[in-house]
């Protein structure tokens, strides 16, 4: 099993709810070799310079302590500002700060997601983000979110999130407007998302 079929596991048995974790060590583990594999590497476009060692940092300290301890606590929330900007970029349509690529990008998304928010010149939700990526089904790491997603989120489930994007999106909402202060539990969720777009950046 490859790092990306771990991790994916991992979601799946591990953290299919928002806000709970029913595992092992063996996902701390996991996540340790991945900060050891991002520490080796070079840096990337979605991985720069001046951001990789701070994802490496954080990834650890999740990897390190439990939740509703304060260092998993102010790492989950590092974490959980990253996934706009990943999907922005692997999307192919959205260049890092939110605007459109371009013009067709643009129309030929708004033909193909059902969104006021689409006329904007930036999109600034992770949630819509995410939908916008999985426009793309030629990417791989869009196939894993497809697998994720239909094993999480299935058709008819009675739930206001549907899929990856809608669950950050919610967390986030409540920790960056300050009616929570502690995201730590979705921290292993996060670590896990991280590694498999580390691992999956073509």
């Amino acid at each position: 099993m490859n790092e990306t079929e771990k991790a994916i596991n991992f979601i799946i048995t591990s953290c299919p709810n928002l806000g709970a974790f029913t595992g092992t060590g063996d996902v701390c583990v996991y996540l340790k070799n991945t900060t050891y594999e991002m520490e080796k590497s070079r840096p990337t476009i979605l991985f720069p310079e001046r951001y990789k060692e701070h994802i490496t940092y954080a990834l650890n300290l999740v990897a390190s302590y439990g939740f509703l301890e304060p260092p998993s606590a102010v790492a989950s929330v590092y974490l959980a500002t990253r996934f706009e900007f990943y999907f922005r970029v692997l999307s192919g349509r959205l260049n890092a700060d939110g605007t459109w690529c371009d013009s067709r990008a643009q129309s030929s998304t708004q033909r193909q997601i059902e969104d006021s928010r689409l006329q904007k010149s930036r999109i600034s939700s992770v949630a819509l983000t995410y939908k916008i990526l999985k426009l793309n089904k030629a990417l791989k790491i869009v196939q894993i979110f497809d697998r994720i997603d239909s094993a999480l989120y299935r058709q008819g489930q009675r739930s206001n999130i549907s899929d990856l994007g809608e669950r950050i999106e919610w967390a986030r909402h409540r920790i960056g407007h300050g009616e929570w202060g502690d995201i730590s539990a979705e921290s292993i969720f996060y670590g896990l998302l991280t590694a498999i777009v580390f691992y999956n950046q073509t």
